[in-house]
């Protein structure tokens, strides 16, 4: 970039504010040293693909799960988009697989496409226990094996 550095800050409140021209610079060239860190972290897309699925398996690791299991209740869960650093609040609306997912922020619903989700701790602990009581009434009465086919 040429000239005069220029830009707006947005505050909290949604209101904005002009840059001085020192701390539009300052703010470019940080954006200049980040894709220059980037470009020589991860040269190649080999390179990006592999830190994706680490950083993929290493949020699995803390408790993630694919957003295709999510809840389709209604009820609200932790959720991460591709290409965003925040943890949103996000529901399921609709019947699987034509309703949409829903991230509420600032009093309003946007339209999201989440790659993980994880249920709230008390949701979670729930989850878990109906799990055990399964497994519980599965070990106490298992299937019967299969019968031969006595015809063959």
């Amino acid at each position: 970039m040429t000239g005069e550095f220029s830009g707006l800050a947005r505050l909290a409140d949604g209101s904005r504010v002009a840059l001085t021209a020192d701390e539009a610079k300052a703010l470019w060239d940080a954006c200049e040293a980040s894709s220059a860190k980037l470009a020589a972290d991860m040269p190649t897309e080999g390179d990006a693909l592999r830190e994706l699925g680490r950083a993929y398996e290493r949020l699995r690791q803390l408790g993630w799960s694919d957003a295709i299991y999510c809840p389709k209740d209604g009820s609200e869960f932790d959720a991460i988009e591709a290409g965003s650093t925040g943890i949103h609040r996000c529901q399921y609306e609709g019947d699987w697989p034509n309703g949409r997912w829903w991230i509420a922020d600032a009093g309003d619903l946007w339209p999201s496409r989440p790659i993980l989700y994880r249920l709230d701790p008390e949701a979670e602990a729930a989850r878990k226990q109906k799990m055990a009581e399964a497994i519980e009434r599965f070990n106490a009465s298992p299937p019967s094996p299969p019968q031969k086919d006595e015809g063959r």
